[in-house]
């Protein structure tokens, strides 16, 4: 969060606690012994959420965000921790959503979550025009850093899109949420936004998370992509080319090599190295060396 965030949050937080005790979630969970109180307040808005609300929540001197499920989606929470807990576990991948809890309320299944500011599709619905070019290469690099994190332990993360990129407070940072989607390479796809992939099989990977990027940019660019074919879509961004805001261009690059990317290293050869040369250029060396870092 911003420092000015921050700050609304603190002061917020005394009245706060001083009508949420209704709110307080205990949560019984074996081995513990003790229950574990988590305090629910105010929804968070953000765009693009269907399966489940977000909400500030307090522990403590904690301020997180809580990922409540609506009834019957409890599989979702719980495939969600599982790739969470796997892609974490040996290495960090700092744009990459990481589970802090998880447990269920009555019939809600529920996550606590690092607080976020708001998602890629906040930034569109706020934005009339083309989103800016740093705010755009943030989300491309993030995005990219996050899918080889999930490739590297074999998974295809299914439904990239805008409602799915969040921003940390000062948009310095962009992380990729909603896991549960997550499918194993090269499984048969079952939850997906299906326009975002342009026609690509239903079948998990690196070219699938790719080309749904490559929408979403599209999408940050005042692109609208109503063709249904990755072909179509490229001719198109080709006939635009000398006019095409920064969102288009990466999103054209990456359609480019879309066949050739089946594995981390292809990822970060063809896609990520080359997209850096042109974030380089367009931002200059210091926001380069920033997005750098985000690939461990």
């Amino acid at each position: 969060m911003s420092e000015r965030q921050a700050t609304k949050v603190l002061t917020d937080i005394k009245a706060r606690l001083r009508t949420s005790t209704k709110n307080v979630v205990l949560n019984v969970r074996p081995p513990c012994k003790h229950p574990q109180g988590y305090i629910f307040d105010g929804k968070l808005g953000s765009a693009g959420q269907t399966r489940s609300s977000l909400y500030y929540v307090f522990k403590g001197a904690g301020v997180y965000c809580g990922k409540v499920y609506r009834p019957g989606e409890a599989a979702s929470m719980t495939d969600e921790k599982t790739v969470s807990e796997e892609v974490h576990r040996d290495q960090h991948w700092p744009t990459l959503i990481k589970v802090i809890d998880a447990f269920y309320a009555g019939r809600h299944a529920v996550l606590i979550l690092p607080l976020l500011a708001k998602s890629a599709a906040d930034l569109l619905v706020a934005t009339a025009a083309a989103v800016g070019d740093e705010a755009t290469a943030y989300v491309c690099m993030g995005v990219l850093a996050a899918m080889a994190g999930l490739a590297s332990n074999g998974w295809c993360h299914g439904d990239i899109k805008p409602a799915n990129i969040m921003l940390t407070g000062d948009q310095k940072r962009v992380v990729l949420v909603d896991l549960g989607a997550c499918t194993r390479v090269p499984e048969v796809l079952t939850e997906f936004t299906e326009h975002y992939a342009l026609g690509l099989p239903n079948v998990a990977g690196l070219q699938w998370d790719l080309a749904c990027l490559a929408s979403t940019l599209c999408l940050l660019g005042g692109i609208m992509v109503a063709k249904p074919s990755v072909k179509a879509v490229i001719e198109d961004l080709r006939r635009w080319e000398g006019s095409l805001s920064f969102g288009g261009q990466l999103a054209l690059h990456i359609l480019e090599h879309l066949d050739g990317v089946n594995t981390v290293q292809q990822l970060r050869e063809d896609v990520w190295d080359k997209v850096m040369e042109r974030v380089r250029d367009r931002l200059g060396e210091e926001h380069a060396a920033t997005l750098a870092s985000w690939w461990p």
